[in-house]
């Protein structure tokens, strides 16, 4: 994307106003407000793709030593200083080059953060390069993310939970995410994000939600109402197989041993979900739904789970004119006289 997109020009303005009277010693409260308000409107997504981009527009960067005459006559200001006085600077700091300025800026922050953005901003730094950093980011994320909004919160995960399973730094410093991720009330904010949103990939989004138990009792409603027919599939695949799977790297399959023929495919971890609710009465709800992806996904769960019952039968036969191919494939096959077996409903 464009500097436009994502550092649009009235951000642009106030982060180089900010630099300019750093460096010049002024005080920056005003420049510095509107910034962080600025900041806070960006998406949570764009962070690691605005990181050095913010830094370089805002002037955050290690001064090389001034010479003798140069602190004689015009002495600059000293960042350590201006960091501890100007209240608001640390939320800007994260950003910096330097990473001891980094580290102190985290070290810095002891409220609730105070929007998507700059939420993300201090989980970015739990991947950061410097080990110094991540670990002043840990001792940050434990004070902040506890009392931060829980909508906050939740509108960085909508955002994070896909993209965080490309950072390769981290290791432990995960676990503090996957906390407060888990917390109730950012469980029920992510839920209604995902059943309401549009657009996105919010299946996408459910599957790595699913890592942890936080979202299990709303997967219920999130089958029965979200926007995105590809979320209501997933959620009723989860809730009918009683398992969440999702994506944890890569293993090599072999094609031709003799040839040493082999290629990589994707890995997939799981867990169990255990919720006391009927598999037959999530299949009658699925092949009703509106969505073709919904009904294939119901018709699936009748041929693991209900081959050669009743129910099975009756589930498929309204389906055997359905407009989606793949739907009236399934129905057939449910139909037929050797698709029979022992069934486990419920």
């Amino acid at each position: 994307m464009t500097r436009l997109k994502l550092l649009h020009a009235d951000l642009f303005q106030a982060l180089t106003a900010v630099g300019t009277k750093l460096r010049d010693g002024g005080d920056a409260s005003f420049e510095l407000k509107l910034a962080l308000d600025l900041l806070g409107s960006l998406e949570p997504s764009h962070v690691a793709r605005l990181d050095g981009e913010i830094a370089n527009v805002a002037g955050l960067y290690r001064h090389p030593p001034q010479p003798l005459w140069g602190r004689l006559l015009s002495p600059r200001p000293n960042q350590s200083e201006q960091l501890l006085r100007m209240p608001g600077l640390e939320y800007l700091f994260i950003f910096h080059r330097d990473g001891r300025l980094r580290e102190a800026a985290l070290l810095k922050i002891t409220g609730g953060l105070p929007s998507p953005f700059l939420f993300a901003a201090v989980v970015w730094r739990l991947n950061d390069w410097v080990a110094p950093v991540r670990e002043a980011a840990i001792r940050c994320a434990n004070r902040s993310f506890t009392v931060t909004s829980p909508s906050i919160v939740a509108r960085a995960a909508a955002e994070l939970l896909v993209r965080q399973a490309s950072w390769g730094r981290w290791r432990g410093e995960r676990a503090v995410l996957d906390r407060v991720f888990s917390r109730a009330d950012v469980a029920a904010q992510l839920a209604e994000l995902i059943a309401c949103q549009r657009t996105g990939p919010q299946a996408s989004t459910l599957r790595e939600a699913l890592r942890t138990p936080a979202l299990d009792q709303h997967l219920e409603k999130i089958a029965y109402e979200a926007i995105q027919p590809s979320v209501r599939a997933l959620a009723l695949k989860v809730l009918i197989d009683r398992k969440a799977e999702w994506p944890s790297g890569t293993v090599w399959q072999w094609i031709d041993k003799s040839m040493g023929l082999r290629r990589q495919v994707a890995a997939f971890d799981h867990r169990i979900i255990n919720l006391a609710l009927s598999r037959t009465a999530l299949i009658a709800h699925g092949v009703n739904d509106r969505s073709a992806v919904v009904r294939r996904e119901a018709l699936t769960g009748v041929i693991r789970y209900l081959p050669g019952t009743t129910e099975a039968r009756a589930f498929a036969a309204p389906l055997l004119a359905d407009r989606s191919p793949s739907v009236r494939e399934r129905a057939e096959f449910i139909l037929r006289p050797s698709a029979i077996g022992p069934g486990s409903g419920t």
